[in-house]
């Protein structure tokens, strides 16, 4: 194991948005991938659980689980601006892992509506899931981001790492 302390760890948050390991996004990931695939199951069966659209079944179980993210990355001198439109979800639902060359941005609401159906009473078609992965254009220096939530509004400021350049040809 590795005894550094990950470099999620040290970034300065101005306000109390989850930060989390590449490990716990990893598992977020899973948890998200499992409810897609048991939602491509639900409509699978649907349709009488006849072969030869799972690619399709599955496309529609994400557009029904997953919600889109306005997102906006640009440069700005030495720093990278991401900023993303996180509507409906609170501060404390939203995840956050930065690492030196991407940046992942998750949340899941609990149901606000209704309980599944009572042959799939376990359904989450009523919890907002959103999901966003961004490989950044450079490489960044996670310990010295800033990250802001205001009013459904997710923006972080990372400045990019500085490289050395080589002396001579």
């Amino acid at each position: 194991m590795d005894d550094h302390p990950s470099i999620e760890t040290s970034i300065t948050i101005s306000t109390d948005v989850n930060l989390v390991s590449v490990h716990e996004l990893f598992e977020h990931t899973q948890d998200i991938f499992n409810l897609i695939a048991q939602r491509a199951f639900e409509i699978f069966e649907a349709r009488g659980s006849m072969h030869g659209n799972d690619l399709g079944d599955w496309i529609l179980a994400e557009s029904e689980l997953l919600t889109p993210v306005k997102f906006h990355l640009s440069e700005s001198g030495e720093q990278l601006i991401a900023r993303a439109e996180v509507r409906g979800l609170h501060r404390q639902e939203i995840n956050v892992s930065l690492e030196p060359r991407r940046l992942s941005i998750s949340g899941k609401t609990e149901s606000r509506g209704e309980k599944g159906s009572e042959k799939h009473p376990h359904s989450h078609r009523h919890a907002q899931l959103m999901f966003h992965v961004i490989d950044l254009p450079c490489e960044v220096d996670p310990s010295k981001a800033k990250a802001t939530f205001n009013d459904g509004r997710f923006e972080i400021v990372i400045p990019k790492v500085v490289c050395a350049k080589s002396v001579g040809a």
